[in-house]
């Protein structure tokens, strides 16, 4: 009788762990992954990679790898290139006053953990501050932590999208 009980819990045991496995895979969440399509020709998966794209969609936590990220997106140099724009400095606030600031690297992307700071929603982007130039921003951060999930390119004024972070303003 114990090699029954053994083998009763060994199948729960089985069945939960599929059950679980069924409830993290969102079908959607799949789909927007591939639809952004493979990497950039020469381009490692890393802090470079994929600037201009939803990074909170992989980068959400749920499979450990990659990791997570609260808040993260892409500063273009202008509206309408694919340069990206490094050393700014992403000033942010959110809806209890809480400050972070984040820096662009040579892709132009910034990112932040949650380790770094989790921040309560909404969030305001003040300024992006570079050497050259300051911009104040003016738009909420109110459903998640990717630029890119509102600002895509080419700007779709009927689609609800301003276009592109940058430098210069559209």
């Amino acid at each position: 009788m114990n090699g029954h009980r053994t083998f009763a819990a060994s199948s729960v045991g089985i069945g939960l762990l599929g059950l679980l496995g069924l409830l993290a895979c969102d079908p959607v969440q799949s789909d927007e992954i591939a639809a952004l399509g493979g990497e950039a020709p020469g381009v490692p998966e890393g802090p470079l990679h994929r600037p201009g794209q939803p990074c909170v969609l992989c980068h959400d936590g749920a499979g450990g790898d990659p990791s997570a990220f609260s808040v993260a997106g892409t500063v273009f140099e202008t509206p309408s290139t694919s340069a990206g724009a490094s050393g700014v400095t992403v000033a942010m606030t959110d809806s209890t006053g809480s400050t972070h600031s984040a820096t662009t690297n040579a892709a132009g992307n910034f990112y932040v953990t949650p380790s770094e700071w989790t921040p309560t929603y909404p969030i305001t982007t003040t300024t992006l501050e570079s050497g050259r130039v300051s911009t104040p921003m003016y738009g909420e951060i109110g459903r998640n932590g990717s630029c890119a999930g509102c600002h895509s390119y080419p700007a779709a004024a009927g689609a609800g999208s301003p276009g592109r972070v940058s430098l210069v303003p559209p």
